[in-house]
């Protein structure tokens, strides 16, 4: 399990929706004074992602909460936000030079290959829910 730490920021009926700080190993970096992401980093601030789980338990605005996401699930979604896309990218345009196409359809078949397969994954991940745990700790 991967845990986060994360901030209630508002609760609906059936859902809490929670505020969890993107982690950067740019603190333990040597390097971090000439890379470009530390440098970006240091511009841009700390970020924050914006999840929403099933509502467990009586929570407040404002409360810590740890959450653990299975890593099959950060596994899975890495593999269909990174490969699918790609995969259907190569599929059409390799289909485009096996029926004889110009480069230019061959290209257009390949953007067009690569937006279906953002699509599909748009598609799958609306109707899935991954099983994220949480459970209030102290602050």
């Amino acid at each position: 399990m991967i845990e986060q730490k994360a901030k209630v920021v508002d609760i609906d009926d059936k859902t809490i929706w929670l505020d969890a700080e993107r982690q950067s190993t740019c603190s333990g970096c040597a390097a971090k004074q000439g890379c470009g992401t530390g440098i970006l980093e240091k511009h841009i601030g700390k970020r924050f992602s914006r999840i929403a789980i099933d509502k467990q338990e009586a929570v407040n605005v404002g409360q810590q909460m740890q959450l653990a996401i299975p890593e099959e699930a950060l596994l899975q979604g890495a593999f269909m936000m990174y490969l699918v896309p790609l995969l259907s990218m190569f599929l059409f345009a390799g289909i485009a030079t096996s029926l004889g196409a110009t480069t230019l359809l061959e290209t257009i078949a390949g953007i067009t290959g690569l937006i279906a397969g953002l699509f599909l994954v748009k598609k799958k991940f609306e109707h899935k829910k991954i099983d994220i745990q949480a459970r209030v700790i102290e602050d």
